[in-house]
């Protein structure tokens, strides 16, 4: 039966055909390495909790590793799995992609690329830069829409900065930087009593400091 894979956590953030294929052997096999891990760990120190741990098992069956670290989702994807695909019977030829937060592998004595790292932004991640933003605007109160601006700029850079090129792959951050790119607009056309679009076009947001803009 399947029953051990009822309840085994998989990394929902990647597409369907992205994650782990809960198969009868990589599931016992997972769970017995967790359980191994968690019985050498002295008690006394620390433990691990089934409920917030996943274990990612690369076999044939399953070509994605899959993990996350700090602050990132990391899906490592072996080429020479997509190689051996067979499609119609002929092997597939190798699909490489090439785009910003996917990275190639190599080996470093053949120089051969045998796997790609394909990187976005965890959720707990984009919930914090949410959360952050929210601070921002709760806390605003009668502070001068420089400050707001100076605040949310400093923010956004700091994201930028951390993640680089993983926020493109991650659609969820994306729609969360423009939802709250408006409302801390909105709060600074409230703070000027106004919110006539022709008294703030996008040049008074959007241009540098150093020529006036916010």
């Amino acid at each position: 039966n399947n029953e051990n894979a009822v309840g085994y956590r998989n990394k929902r953030c990647w597409p369907r055909d992205c994650r782990m294929r809960l198969l009868k052997r990589d599931v016992n096999l997972g769970r017995a390495i967790f359980w191994d891990i968690k019985n050498r760990l002295p008690r006394s120190v620390t433990t691990l909790d089934w409920d917030n741990s996943f274990v990612s098992v690369f076999s044939a069956d399953n070509p994605n590793l899959l993990f996350d670290m700090c602050g990132f989702e990391v899906r490592i994807q072996s080429l020479s799995a997509k190689r051996t695909t067979i499609v119609g019977g002929g092997a597939a030829p190798s699909t490489t992609t090439y785009k910003d937060g996917v990275w190639n592998l190599q080996n470093e004595s053949t120089k051969e690329v045998t796997a790609q790292a394909h990187l976005r932004v965890e959720e707990e991640a984009v919930q914090a830069f949410d959360n952050r933003i929210r601070q921002i605007l709760m806390s605003s109160g009668a502070t001068t829409f420089t400050k707001i601006a100076n605040k949310w700029n400093t923010a956004l850079i700091g994201l930028m900065t951390y993640y680089r090129e993983a926020v493109l792959n991650t659609q969820e951050l994306l729609d969360l930087l423009v939802k709250n790119e408006n409302k801390i607009q909105t709060r600074i056309k409230i703070g000027l009593n106004s919110k006539m679009p022709s008294r703030f076009p996008p040049v008074v947001f959007y241009t540098p400091k150093e020529l006036g803009g916010l």
